[in-house]
């Protein structure tokens, strides 16, 4: 039984390592006579959308009049960055918000 099993698995491993006989199928080289008829694609360019200044002005002063808010589950985080070396100052600018508000958050504590 046991030299049954490895014959057959020698078998199956000397399989594995046999040439693949070569498919000699000859490919004809002419194309179909509907690819012929076929046009090429072209997909049409829109020009760039001209950009407002005016837009971007008025977006940019409107984020500078509501300060962002800082989600409560951020507080520890905050701490945690002020105990670990980073001033209040550099937290806010990370954050987007007034040095104030990040002084407020670690009175909290």
């Amino acid at each position: 039984m046991d030299r049954e099993r490895i014959t057959r698995a020698r078998q199956e491993a000397e399989a594995l390592f046999t040439p693949k006989p070569r498919i000699t199928e000859q490919v004809s080289s002419s194309p179909p006579a509907d690819q012929s008829a076929r046009k090429p694609r072209v997909l049409a360019s829109w020009p760039p959308a001209p950009i407002r200044h005016e837009e971007v002005e008025a977006t940019a002063s409107s984020r500078q009049q509501r300060a962002p808010e800082i989600p409560r589950s951020q507080f520890a985080r905050i701490r945690a960055l002020v105990k670990y070396g980073m001033s209040p100052a550099q937290v806010a600018e990370v954050y987007g918000v007034a040095v104030g508000v990040i002084e407020r958050i670690l009175r909290q504590a």
